[in-house]
């Protein structure tokens, strides 16, 4: 008896991301991999973020190839799962172009955050880690 890995279908990496709104994003910066935690909600097979128009994200990766994983794991049982995104991000300025849907999402730090990103997947991957 042990633990062992599961790979899951699209559908269920979906379900999961569902069930969150933390998750951390990860790109090719200037000085090398850049890897940030950020509220993100799903909708219509993406990911949007909400940022401030200086930051690091808006700056080096718009319409740059991202990463974004999200994933929980129980620490009394160490079982849990994971999904990860792989997709191209792209930076939107103006509330009317972002679905009435997702305007909601609020990012945790405070300050205003009036630059969206949205996460468009090109390869969407999860795994389960369960105990027998």
């Amino acid at each position: 008896m042990g633990r062992h890995l599961v790979d899951l279908s699209v559908e269920e990496c979906w379900a999961l991301l569902e069930t969150a709104e933390l998750a951390r994003i990860a790109w090719n910066a200037p000085a090398g991999p850049e890897l940030l935690p950020v509220n993100y909600v799903s909708h219509e097979g993406a990911l949007w973020i909400r940022t401030t128009a200086h930051s690091s994200i808006a700056e080096q990766a718009d319409e740059s190839p991202v990463a974004i994983e999200v994933d929980t794991i129980d620490p009394a049982t160490h079982v849990g799962w994971s999904v990860v995104v792989r997709g191209r991000a792209e930076a939107f300025y103006h509330e009317d172009q972002i679905p009435a849907e997702v305007r909601s999402l609020r990012s945790w730090p405070a300050g205003s955050r009036p630059l969206w990103i949205q996460v468009t997947p090109e390869q969407l991957t999860g795994r389960r880690l369960l105990d027998d």
